[in-house]
C-alpha cells in the first residue's frame, strides 16, 4: 500500500488564518501608499488654470486665479471682483478632491499686488487671463507644504502659460 501525503484540515485552516492575518495587516497599509501629495495638487492647480482661461473666453471678460490668505485655498474670480469665487471654483485643502491633504498650504512668490483700497481681497492673484484667454506675463513660484510644514512640491508658473514647471532641490 502506498501512503499518500496530504494536508489535514487543521493545517489548511491554520494556513488560511495566517494568510488572513497577514492580509489584514498589509492591505490597509497599501491603501495609504497613495501618490505623493504634490502630484494631485499640481494636477488640480493646472486644471484650474486651464478652467480660468476657459472662463475668460466664455465670459468675454478678464478673470483671475487667486490663492487665499494662509494658502489653504484657491479660486477663480472675475477680475472686477477677485474676492468672490466663480461658482464651483473654490478649492480647499481638506475638502472635496483635496480631502486627503488637510493641513497642507501653498506659498506664492511674486504674486500681483492688489490695491487694498480697491478690493477686500484676502489673497494673492497669481494669474490673470484677459477676455481672449491670454495669460499675463507674470512669473510666479508656488511651494506646496505638507501639514508638518515640509516642502512637498515646488513649481514655477512661466509667463503666458498654464502649465507648472517643476523646480527641484527645494
Amino acid at each position: 500500500m502506498k501512503s499518500c501525503r496530504a494536508f489535514t484540515m487543521i493545517e489548511a485552516l491554520l494556513v488560511a488564518g495566517l494568510i488572513g492575518l497577514f492580509a489584514s495587516i498589509v492591505i490597509p497599509g497599501l491603501s495609504n501608499a497613495a501618490l505623493p501629495i504634490a502630484a494631485p495638487v499640481e494636477a488640480a492647480i493646472e486644471a484650474d488654470l486651464r478652467l480660468a482661461r476657459t472662463e475668460a473666453l466664455a465670459r468675454a471678460r478678464a478673470v483671475e486665479f487667486v490663492v487665499g490668505d494662509g494658502g489653504t485655498r484657491w479660486w477663480i474670480a472675475d477680475a472686477a471682483d477677485p474676492s468672490t469665487p466663480v461658482s464651483n471654483t473654490l478649492r480647499e485643502f481638506g475638502r472635496g478632491t483635496l480631502h486627503a491633504m488637510s493641513g497642507a498650504t501653498i506659498e506664492v512668490t511674486n504674486p500681483f499686488e492688489v490695491d487694498p483700497q480697491q478690493s477686500n481681497l484676502h489673497g494673492s492673484v497669481i494669474a490673470r487671463f484677459d477676455a481672449l484667454g491670454t495669460r499675463d506675463e507674470g512669473v510666479v513660484t508656488i511651494t506646496l507644504r505638507d501639514k508638518n510644514g515640509a516642502a512637498a512640491g515646488h513649481w514655477k508658473l512661466p509667463a503666458g502659460r498654464t502649465r507648472l514647471a517643476s523646480i527641484t532641490g527645494k
